[in-house]
C-alpha cells in the first residue's frame, strides 16, 4: 500500500490533509499552538541551562541546528562549547555558535584586523563575510598556520567566526560566483534557514492518526498534541517516547538510474518525509522523456519534498537539479562542501554549451543560482537531521572529490545506504570508499562494472599500459587525445602523466589542457583536505599536484588552433569525457581523420554518446558542425583504446567486497546496464544469501 501523500504548506509546515485524520480547523489551530509551545519550551530550557557569561542574545532553529547568538564569542567558543556538548546529548539536538550582528565589524575593517592578527607566513588571497551566518571565509596559502587561539582571537576582535580554505594556484571563478550569490541573498537565506529549522524541528505530521508509546499504549493524535501542549510529555527534550505504529512503511520510488547509467534519481518516502536522492540526466539520450528523471510519473507537489541529497557533482547525478527550482522547488539541497562549487561549474557549463549549440536545456543560470542559495554543504561524518524522522551522514565514496555515500537513518528503525558512485579502492587522487557501518538494512548500490569479468588491473599495470599506448603514438609523430570528465578523472590523469613523464617512462612532449579542467583543479586545491592521504601530504608541504612544467593550458580558439599548426607529437586533455560537447569534440574533429593519431578513453562511456560509438567502432564517420556553422562529415580513421583501471567506479570484485563488508539485509542494484545490474544482484544472493533485486524505473519498493 502506498502511503497517502501529504501536501505540506510551506509557510507553516502543516499537513493540509489533516482533515483525513478527523481534525477540524479549530483543532488544527490548537495543534499549531502546541507546536509553538514545544518550540518555546525547548528554547526556555536551553536558556536556563546556559551560563550568563555566554551573553546569548537570541536562540533560533536554523536548518538542522539550534543557533545561539552571542556577544561574547571568546567565552562561547571555549567554555560554552564544553557545556553544549553535554546539553546536545541530553536534548538530542545540535548547536551552532553565531555572533550577534551588533558586534560584527564591517568587511573592510574585518580584513584589516585579521591581516594584523595572522602570522606573517599566512597570506590571505580572499576574504568573504557571510552576513547570513556571521562567518568569515579566509582563503589562505597556509591553513595549517592558523591555530585555534588565532580563530578565537579573530572572533573576539572582529565579531566574525572564521573558517579557512586553501588558496588555489589560480582564482576559482566558481567559488567567486558562489560568494557573489550568497552575499546578494543574505537576507533571504536567513529567513530560509529559520523556516527550514522550524520544518525540521516540527512536531509529527502523522499520516497515521494512531501512534504508540514505548510501553505500547495507543493514543490519538489529538491526545498527544494536548499532552505536549500542557507539558505532560517532555517531547524531544530527553527522549521521544512515541513510535509510529507503521514506522517500517518506508518506500523507495525509482525515478531513474535503474537498468541504465544516467539520470539517477530516487525518492525515499517515510511516514513523515519525502527525501530525493540525486537528480541527474542521461547525457546519452536525446529524447527528453528518457533523458530526465520521471518526476512526471511521481505526480507530487514539489513542496512535499523535505530535501534533496546529492551524492556527487557528475551531471548524471545532479544535472536536472536546477530544473527542480525552475519548476517551483524551494527546499534545501544537501551535499559535501566541494560538491557545491563542482556541480555549479558543470551546471553553468551545460547552460553555456546549450546556448552555443542551440540545444535545449530545461533551466537557466538563475535556476543554478537558486541551488547556491538553498544549498547546505556538510562535511564527511557529520550526522545531520534533514526532517523530523530522517538523519543523514555523508561519507567518502572514493569516486571523485567530495563524492559521498549517503547513510539514511529513519527514526532509528530503518537504515538505508545509498552508495551513489563509489570506488572501493585507493587511487592516486582519493582514498577508497568507507564501508564501516554499524547497521544497514537496505543498500542501494551502483553496478557500472557489474559483469563478472569487469575486473580492474592493478595500478602498476594500468600505468604501464597507459604510458605504452601514448608512447606508441608519439613515436610515430601522432597526437593523443584523452577526453576526460573535468571533475575527478582529469585530476587523476594529470597526476599520472606528470609522474610518468618526470620519471622518464613517458616520452617528453607537450601536454595541452583545455576545458574546465583548470577551474576544477583550482576547486580541488581549495578543498584539498577531501583528497587522498598522499595528495593531502604533498599539498601540506607546499606542493601543488595540479601544476607541472609539462602542462600548457589552452585558453581561446586561437590558442587551440596553434596546437594543430604545430606538427610535433603531443598529448591533449580536454573535456568532456564522452565527446558530448566541450573542446574535446573540437579536438576530435582534428584528430579523427588521421590514422597516426589516437583517442584514449579513460572513463566510462554511456550508451548513446559519441564516445561510446567511437569506442565500439560502430561508426566510420560522424556528421558534425564546423566552425562556420555548416554540417561536415568527419571520417573516423584514428586508432582508439580504452584503458581500464582509471575508472572511479568499483569493479565487480570491489562491489562484492563492499556489500560483504556492509552486510545489509537487502540490496537494490542500480546505475548499470541491465545485464550488469542483474549479474550483481544474482551474485550477491548466491554468494551471500542476501535478498537482492534490480528494480525498474517507475517502480515503488516497500522496505521492511
Amino acid at each position: 500500500m502506498i502511503p497517502e501523500k501529504k501536501i505540506v504548506n510551506k509557510k507553516n509546515g502543516v499537513n493540509d490533509n489533516q482533515n483525513d485524520l478527523g481534525i477540524n480547523d479549530t483543532q488544527r489551530i490548537k495543534i499549531e499552538k502546541s507546536k509553538n509551545e514545544l518550540e518555546e519550551t525547548l528554547i526556555e530550557r536551553i536558556s536556563k541551562s546556559i551560563p550568563k557569561e555566554a551573553q546569548i542574545t537570541i536562540i533560533k532553529f536554523e536548518a538542522a541546528n539550534i543557533a545561539l547568538y552571542t556577544k561574547n564569542p571568546g567565552f562561547a567558543l571555549t567554555e560554552l562549547t564544553l557545556h553544549l556538548s553535554a546539553l546536545s546529548k541530553s536534548i538530542k539536538k545540535r548547536f551552532i555558535i553565531r555572533t550577534d550582528p551588533s558586534i560584527r565589524l564591517p568587511e573592510e575593517e574585518t580584513r584589516n584586523v585579521i591581516s594584523r592578527i595572522l602570522p606573517k607566513e599566512v597570506t590571505i588571497s580572499v576574504i568573504f563575510c557571510d552576513e547570513a551566518t556571521g562567518e568569515v571565509i579566509l582563503e589562505v596559502n597556509n591553513p595549517e598556520g592558523i591555530t585555534s587561539d588565532i580563530f578565537i582571537k579573530i572572533a573576539t576582535n572582529t565579531g566574525w567566526i572564521a573558517h579557512t580554505r586553501r588558496s588555489p594556484h589560480i582564482p576559482s571563478n566558481s567559488i567567486k560566483n558562489i560568494h557573489s550569490v550568497l552575499k546578494s541573498s543574505s537576507k533571504d537565506r536567513i529567513n530560509f534557514y529559520q523556516s527550514l529549522g522550524r520544518r525540521i524541528f516540527r512536531a509529527p505530521l502523522l499520516s497515521n492518526s494512531l501512534i504508540q508509546t514505548s510501553n505500547g499504549v495507543m493514543t490519538t493524535y489529538q491526545e498527544t498534541s494536548r499532552n505536549m501542549a500542557t507539558h505532560q510529555v517532555d517531547y524531544h527534550l530527553e527522549k521521544n517516547p512515541y513510535q509510529y505504529s507503521n514506522i517500517k512503511e518506508v518506500f523507495i520510488y525509482c525515478l531513474g538510474g535503474v537498468k541504465q547509467v544516467g539520470r539517477s534519481c530516487f525518492i525515499v518516502v517515510t511516514p513523515e518525509s519525502k527525501i530525493m536522492l540525486d537528480c541527474g540526466i542521461n547525457p546519452g539520450e536525446n529524447v527528453n522523456y528518457n533523458a530526465y528523471p520521471r518526476i512526471d510519473w511521481f505526480n507530487f507537489n514539489l513542496d512535499e519534498l523535505d530535501a534533496v541529497v546529492i551524492s556527487h557533482a557528475h551531471i548524471d547525478h545532479q544535472g536536472f537539479l536546477p530544473a527542480l527550482y525552475k519548476f517551483g522547488y524551494k527546499g534545501p539541497v544537501y551535499c559535501t562542501e566541494p560538491t557545491l562549487p563542482l556541480m555549479t561549474l558543470l551546471q553553468l557549463d551545460s547552460v553555456k554549451i546549450a546556448q552555443n549549440n542551440g540545444s535545449y536545456i530545461p533551466y537557466e543560470i538563475r535556476d543554478v543560482n537558486e541551488i547556491i542559495k538553498h544549498c547546505i554543504p556538510i562535511p564527511y561524518g557529520k550526522p545531520t537531521d534533514i526532517s523530523p524522522d530522517v538523519t543523514i551522514t555523508l561519507n567518502n565514496a572514493g569516486h571523485i572529490m567530495g563524492s559521498a555515500t549517503v547513510h539514511i537513518n529513519i527514526s532509528g528503525a530503518h537504515n538505508i545506504l545509498y552508495t551513489g558512485d563509489y570506488k572501493y579502492a585507493r587511487t592516486q587522487l582519493l582514498d577508497g570508499a568507507m564501508a564501516n557501518y554499524p547497521r544497514v538494512e537496505t543498500i542501494i548500490t551502483e553496478s557500472t562494472y557489474g559483469a563478472s569479468n569487469d575486473l580492474m588491473p592493478d595500478q602498476s599495470t594500468v600505468y604501464g599500459s597507459f604510458t605504452e599506448s601514448i608512447n606508441q603514438t608519439l613515436k610515430q609523430g601522432g597526437k593523443v587525445l584523452i577526453p576526460v570528465p573535468a571533475v575527478g578523472r582529469a585530476q587523476e590523469i594529470m597526476l599520472v602523466l606528470d609522474k610518468e613523464m618526470r620519471e622518464g617512462r613517458l616520452i617528453e612532449s607537450p601536454i595541452f589542457i583545455e576545458g574546465m579542467i583548470s577551474e576544477a583543479s583550482a576547486i580541488h586545491m581549495s578543498f584539498a583536505h577531501y583528497l587522498g592521504y598522499e595528495v593531502r601530504k604533498s599539498v601540506s608541504e607546499g606542493i601543488n599536484p595540479f601544476t607541472s612544467s609539462y602542462f600548457t593550458v589552452i585558453n581561446g580558439i586561437s590558442k587551440r588552433e596553434e596546437v594543430f599548426t604545430d606538427d610535433s607529437p603531443s598529448i591533449i586533455m580536454a573535456t568532456s569525457g564522452m565527446l558530448e560537447g566541450g573542446p574535446s569534440v573540437e579536438y576530435f574533429k582534428q584528430i579523427s581523420p588521421s590514422p597516426q593519431n589516437k583517442i584514449i578513453f579513460v572513463s566510462y562511456q554511456i550508451n548513446g554518446t559519441l564516445g561510446r560509438r567511437v569506442l565500439d567502432g560502430s561508426i566510420s564517420e560522424a556528421s558534425m558542425i564546423d566552425k562556420h556553422g555548416k554540417v561536415k562529415v568527419i571520417p573516423v580513421r584514428c586508432s582508439k583504446q580504452k584503458i581500464d583501471g582509471f575508472s572511479g567506479h568499483s569493479d565487480f570484485n570491489q562491489i562484492m567486497n563492499f556489500v560483504s563488508k556492509v552486510r545489509p539485509k537487502r540490496v537494490l542494484v542500480n546505475h548499470g546496464e541491465r545485464s550488469k545490474s542483474e549479474n550483481v544482484a544474482s551474485m550477491i544472493y548466491s554468494r551471500m544469501r542476501i535478498r537482492s533485486s534490480v528494480p525498474d524505473n517507475r517502480e515503488i519498493i516497500k522496505l521492511k
